[in-house]
């Protein structure tokens, strides 16, 4: 026998953690993204309502099934076409990026330009002819793990997507196949790290284990694990939906979750860290204007082209060394210093009127 491959979704020495970016949403980077929305999209008003509630509580990515297989050919198969459509015009609207399953081939063509995310579902995770052909988009594609699929036959279904030459790959534990109804697809949380320590990829969990009541110890669970984020399903009316065997949190319900996971009181952070930019914005805006009271009274050019190169300089070292883009830094410090210079020049203005 000839030598082994090497397994593109194997890790190596050389190789860290892939990060997966879709948009400012990352997957493998050590936040917690939430992917949340209803099983299928059922009406233009519910999957708005989906997405508002999915982005009010901190969700970071709407997923719904455009196109439903079903194990029944009896169950609910969604709205048809124009479910992509409303999808799409929900996450925008709440400017989220959007993920949805695709079931065969020629599925792939008719969603690629409204999705920023492609699901291989459990029961296609073996399709090998659409795992090629989603090889071939430049989208993200979520892999999930088939019901009864050892680790082995999944990250070999992921590489049939990265040997396709996309390497935007992300891993889905959502369960395998029990004998207990009251959990319909036993969630293996010891897969998370397992995985990991195997295959470079990020792997996220869907705790939908049949029971809404298990989805939040899961979720904790999984995130304890060191998960790279998680699945949520989430329906404005559970009680009423059309597919997902009674599995939908509520958006009160899902808010609750979130603010256990924490996920809120990141947001709150954010917003706390803005607060305080506006304020130190503000106070080196004072600030410049003073030095330019004082320049002006002495005689002296209000503009220092030197002194900015040297600012810009100091702020790109800065940035380097606290691992942000120099050139993001830089191009922030270029608008502060243009305002800083607009603001001297009007309060110079307006104190040479009073005085004149």
């Amino acid at each position: 026998m000839g030598d082994q491959p090497i397994l593109k979704s194997h890790r190596h020495p050389e190789i860290d953690t892939t990060i997966v970016a879709v948009g400012s949403v990352k997957f493998g980077d050590g936040s917690y993204p939430v992917l949340a929305g209803p099983t299928a999209v059922e009406s233009e008003d519910q999957i708005i309502e989906a997405a508002r509630a999915v982005a009010a509580a901190g969700g970071s990515v709407l997923r719904a099934g455009t196109a439903i297989a079903g194990s029944s050919p009896y169950e609910y198969k969604g709205v048809g076409p124009d479910a992509v459509w409303m999808l799409e015009h929900a996450a925008r609207q709440t400017g989220l990026p959007v993920s949805t399953e695709v079931l065969q081939p020629d599925h792939v063509a008719e969603v690629i330009d409204h999705v920023d995310i492609l699901e291989i579902g459990p029961d296609n995770m073996q399709n090998f002819v659409l795992l090629r052909e989603v090889g071939g988009t430049d989208r993200a594609v979520i892999v999930h793990r088939a019901p009864a699929a050892t680790i082995d036959e999944w990250l070999l279904a992921a590489e049939y997507v990265l040997d396709a030459g996309n390497e935007r790959v992300v891993l889905c534990e959502r369960g395998s196949r029990g004998f207990d109804p009251r959990t319909s697809d036993t969630i293996d949380i010891s897969v998370v790290p397992a995985v990991q320590r195997l295959s470079h990829l990020p792997v996220v969990v869907d705790p939908t284990a049949g029971d809404a009541e298990l989805l939040a110890p899961l979720a904790l669970a999984a995130r304890s694990a060191g998960a790279d984020g998680l699945l949520v399903p989430v329906h404005a009316d559970p009680a009423n939906a059309q597919a997902g065997n009674g599995s939908h949190l509520d958006a009160a319900q899902f808010a609750v979750l979130m603010e256990t996971l924490g996920i809120p009181s990141m947001r709150d952070e954010i917003d706390r860290i803005d607060r305080q930019l506006v304020k130190l914005l503000a106070a080196r805006l004072n600030s410049s204007v003073e030095i330019a009271k004082i320049k002006d009274g002495r005689g002296l050019d209000i503009h220092s082209p030197d002194r900015e190169e040297e600012l810009i300089a100091e702020t790109r070292e800065d940035a380097e060394g606290l691992g942000i883009d120099p050139d993001y830094a830089e191009e922030l410090m270029k608008v502060v210093l243009h305002h800083s210079r607009a603001a001297q020049r009007r309060a110079l203005g307006k104190s040479r009127g009073s005085d004149g």
